[in-house]
């Protein structure tokens, strides 16, 4: 795809702020012999108690929290072992508990509350972990100490509580003093989150001594980099004060992040992390449409009705988050008369044929009919799959691609003449275009222009969208119509780019039939709706659907059924 690259916002994986550039001058100064040698991560150890207020043989560093799960599992969860744990859970435990050879006890319960009875009942003597997190990922939720505490004094002594605090330093209360009391606990500690070291890998098992030393024999001796030890130890010496500012300016954040997704309709978790995981009537076109607009969020398939969106980093990215989950609300939240101001995007952008313009008859048919005229059959079925293979805005370069694949050897000048001849007609014969019909109806379309800023991004040639538009009266609809010869042809996003600023809008929908027209929404960060056109086989609407989503639509319809109801209230 042509065209500049996009900025795009990863919110997906929750990481932090980034550190000061300070950090590369604490490697500039070390100069390259810290490369050279395995790293100690003694006094990082030590720096790291000292921040939690402990013993230094009560904490381990390991390569990221994974490395400290891992580790867990192999020491204290023996092949056909059990591991129990409240579900949905961060995804590694259960992965490192497989790779332990360990047996998975899912607990099933209501978010909030630490389901202590349930866990219990699921407690036997093949128990040899029980797995928590808190705060909760994805969930964002948290447990308090007095729970934590309550499980514990409850559970056989041969029984391992690991509880996750990745995301401890974001949460209202801290339980690390108390669960260091607790022989069986081990607590998972990360600089990844807080501390916007996620490409450091700097993470800690930390718990009682004896704990600490079985783990240190399920590791490699040297975990951890020289460069990340260095990195993590300056930030623990003299970055305390600016990551616990991060964390207020998160909490602040994530409240007002809270109130801008039940403005569009969703329902946020109470969240104790740096996101808030979210419900919506419909969390993948949240997710696919953020994503076209260069935001990154994360979609859980076994959790569909949910969205999990890391709290923006600065006043920059919140207000792209905002106004991109605007721009959704439209969908099924009213985009039709009486929608709140910021609501539903600024613009709906069509392409013309199979979107406006049924073309069966017409520009498909001419397709079929100028290559018989060449001795080659080319039926809908290989047009349709052409045309869903991308690159194929262009109506005579396609013919010309299937006559060219035929053997037939023409100029595009050639078939573009022939075609021209079919679509017009001639004075002995009608051309195909009369049969050309109008998708959606004129009191939708009229409707919809007292809502929205209309536009049309179109292959077609000026001439030939002037006049549909016209014999159809909805030419006064739509205050901007790109053709073919405004700029290249999609898939470039520059026509949808000339589109947006005549109509002088900042967010849009593009709806349209092809690849190419979702390739081009999504590279001008516009939020792709594909649309499968009328009068296709079940086995054609899929392919289309198929090709449609593969590309990037946020969502798929049926031109001929369900194009209304995508504005409806």
């Amino acid at each position: 795809m042509k065209g500049a690259m996009r900025d795009v916002i990863d919110l997906s994986m929750n990481e932090g702020e980034p550190p000061p550039r300070e950090c590369f001058d604490v490697l500039e100064g070390l100069g390259p012999g810290i490369l050279r040698k395995y790293a100690d991560a003694g006094p990082l150890e030590a720096a790291y108690a000292a921040y939690l207020g402990t013993d230094p043989a009560n904490v381990l560093a390991t390569t990221g929290g994974d490395d400290a799960i891992d580790r867990v599992f192999r020491a204290f969860l023996a092949p056909d072992q059990e591991m129990v744990f409240p579900t949905p859970t961060f995804e590694m435990i259960p992965a490192c508990a497989r790779m332990a050879r360990g047996t998975l006890v899912p607990v099933e319960y209501e978010w909030g509350t630490l389901p202590h009875d349930d866990i219990l009942a699921a407690v036997n003597e093949r128990t040899g972990v029980v797995a928590v997190l808190t705060p909760d990922n994805p969930t964002g939720r948290a447990f308090t100490t007095r729970e934590l505490l309550r499980l514990a004094d409850a559970l056989p002594p041969e029984v391992v509580l690991l509880v996750d605090s990745a995301y401890a330093e974001f949460a209202e209360e801290d339980h690390t003093a108390a669960l260091l009391e607790v022989p069986r606990a081990v607590m998972i500690r990360t600089m990844s989150k807080s501390w916007g070291l996620a490409g450091m890998r700097v993470g800690f098992a930390v718990g009682a001594k004896e704990r600490i030393d079985v783990l240190r024999g399920f590791g490699g001796p040297y975990a951890l980099t020289g460069p990340s030890v260095a990195i993590a130890l300056d930030r623990l010496r003299n970055g305390v004060e600016e990551m616990r500012g991060f964390v207020e300016y998160v909490r602040s954040r994530r409240s007002r992040l809270a109130e801008v997704i039940r403005g569009i309709g969703g329902e946020p978790q109470p969240s104790q992390t740096n996101f808030v995981f979210s419900s919506f009537p419909d969390a993948r076109w949240i997710q696919r449409g953020m994503a076209a607009q260069g935001v990154l969020v994360r979609y859980f398939p076994h959790l569909p009705e949910y969205v999990r969106m890391t709290v923006p980093r600065d006043d920059g990215e919140f207000r792209r988050i905002e106004r991109a989950l605007g721009c959704l609300a439209g969908r099924g939240g009213g985009a039709l008369g009486g929608r709140s101001a910021g609501a539903g995007p600024d613009a709906l952008l069509f392409d013309m044929d199979g979107v406006l313009a049924d073309v069966r008859r017409s520009y498909r048919e001419a397709i079929v009919r100028t290559c018989a005229s060449f001795g080659v059959e080319a039926g809908h079925e290989l047009i349709s799959a052409v045309k869903a293979a991308g690159s194929a805005n262009d109506d005579w370069a396609v013919t010309h691609r299937v006559l060219s694949g035929a053997g037939v050897e023409a100029s595009l000048a050639d078939v573009t003449a022939r075609f021209e001849e079919v679509y017009q007609g001639t004075e002995d014969a009608p051309g195909l275009r009369r049969h050309e019909t109008l998708i959606p109806s004129r009191d939708l379309l009229e409707e919809l222009a007292r809502s929205f800023k209309l536009g049309i991004v179109t292959g077609r040639p000026r001439f030939d969208a002037e006049r549909f538009l016209r014999e159809h009266g909805v030419r006064g609809c739509f205050s901007a119509v790109v053709c073919r010869e405004d700029g290249p042809l999609k898939p470039d996003p520059a026509p949808v780019r000339i589109a947006l600023e005549q109509l002088e809008a900042r967010t849009a929908w593009m709806l349209g039939d092809t690849p190419d027209d979702v390739r081009a929404a999504v590279g001008a960060g516009v939020v792709p709706v594909g649309v499968v056109p009328p009068g296709q086989t079940e086995d054609e609407a899929a392919g289309v659907w198929s090709a449609l989503e593969g590309a990037g639509a946020a969502r798929v319809v049926r031109a001929d059924s369900e194009l209304g109801g995508l504005f409806d209230g």
